[in-house]
């Protein structure tokens, strides 16, 4: 595909990281435009001002405004917009619907950010999803509690990972967990993950039916009438701490399932469809209870945390870039199974919160099996912990190769053993 040395990605959204990487692997490949409260004083490689426009992404109309004048000044076409970050994926909706470009709708990304739209809309489609109800009062909680055996799940309409979830088995845990959610959107009400400008009642939460099963994410691309699959991740939680928390991924991996491939295929289709997602990449989470799945998540972007470094070390695809080439309608080429590396990545979490003084890592025997290791918190950071802050807590993550006999589980909780940490109270 032959392409102008002025045509562009527009990447909406993201964070340094993500900016560095794509600049680093996909020179010139890529445009962006970010808002300055992910752009730390001191990070990434400095990004030059042809290459990005840093300002708030909360006003549709003054976005398009400074973008236009940005890519005006700058001699920039956009040849496709994409989005990694829940919170930017309106605003990368508009953009596309204002450059007559391929993106999810606005109105498919509200019923993807609002969890409690997204599964009415799958009940109604036939796709298998936890039984919900939209709570504003207690008492929606306690009535909904008395249908459920293995308790419930409360969390917020929209947001991300396992911010503001809770797992509760009494009327005490719920109520307990119901004022914890209220004062955390609260404090988060000028945050774009939590600002729902259409949402009539902003401090709603979403009450759903716990689902005791193991659960996997996936990312696929949706073309035409079908759904291909990218790859599929099976998730790994901790004992103790949130609920959601991912503590490390497995790829790839097989799902026990009881229905065939072509249901199953038929069910992500058929989730993302429901949803008004007709094309583009998507990441769904799924639990399989007695080999059949339900349903959690949706989103029109592929999965994050540390799933594309391990992904990228499991077969050499970069899904950062899988997401610009698909962006600008370029073909996207999945290494066959046989071609992936059984990997596993572990996401380290601190223990208690403080200022980081160190982190050692004691790999004396295993350094053969790990294929990479990263800090995303340095000595003299602030740490704090959930439900205060769901950030700073994570400290890095690293990829590793698994013994075959052993347990992945055992493995992981082996490795974090093995990273000491030390934060002054």
């Amino acid at each position: 595909m032959k392409r102008n040395n002025h045509e562009r990605v527009l990447v909406v959204g993201t964070t340094p990281d993500y900016i560095d990487h794509i600049r680093k692997k996909m020179p010139k490949r890529a445009v962006f435009i970010t808002d300055p409260d992910v752009r730390p004083p001191c990070g990434p490689a400095f990004v030059p001002a042809v290459d990005e426009l840093v300002c708030p992404l909360r006003e549709e109309a003054e976005v398009m405004e400074k973008l236009s004048a940005f890519l005006l000044h700058q001699k920039i076409s956009l040849s496709g917009v994409t989005c990694f970050d829940c919170e930017s994926l309106s605003m990368a909706a508009v953009v596309a619907r204002n450059w007559a470009l391929p993106f999810a709708s606005k109105e498919a990304v509200r019923h993807c950010r609002n969890k409690y739209i997204s599964k009415k809309l799958w009940k109604k489609f036939g796709v298998p999803c936890p039984r919900i109800c939209e709570v504003n009062q207690l008492d929606d909680i306690l009535i909904f509690m008395k249908e459920t055996a293995a308790g419930i799940i409360l969390k917020p309409l929209s947001g991300s990972g396992s911010e503001l979830i809770f797992h509760c088995h009494t009327a005490a845990e719920a109520e307990k967990a119901y004022a914890v959610i209220l004062a955390g959107l609260q404090s988060r009400s000028l945050t774009r993950m939590y600002r729902c400008d259409d949402q009539e009642h902003p401090l709603t939460i979403l009450c759903e039916e716990f689902i005791d099963g193991q659960e996997y994410s996936c990312d696929i691309l949706l073309e035409g009438e079908e759904a291909r699959i990218l790859r599929i991740a099976k998730k790994y939680f901790p004992d103790s701490g949130p609920v959601g928390t991912t503590q490390a991924y497995e790829i790839p991996v097989r799902i026990p399932m009881i229905i065939n491939t072509s249901v199953f295929m038929g069910y992500l289709s058929a989730a993302a469809k429901a949803v008004g997602l007709n094309s583009g990449l998507c990441m769904l989470d799924f639990i399989v209870r007695n080999g059949r799945p339900y349903f959690i998540e949706i989103s029109p972007r592929p999965g994050g945390d540390c799933l594309p470094p391990l992904i990228e070390k499991s077969c050499g695809l970069d899904m950062i870039g899988v997401a610009i080439d698909y962006a600008e309608g370029r073909w996207i080429r999945i290494p066959p199974m046989e071609h992936w590396e059984h990997l596993v990545g572990v996401r380290f979490h601190a223990e208690k919160p403080g200022r980081l003084q160190a982190i050692r890592p004691q790999l004396n025997g295993v350094e053969d099996r790990i294929r990479s290791m990263v800090w995303l918190r340095q000595p003299g950071d602030q740490i704090k912990l959930p439900p205060e802050d769901y950030t700073s807590w994570l400290l890095g993550y690293a990829v590793f190769k698994p013994e075959n006999a052993r347990p992945i589980a055992d493995q992981v909780r082996r490795l974090i053993r093995r990273v000491h940490v030390d934060i002054a109270s």
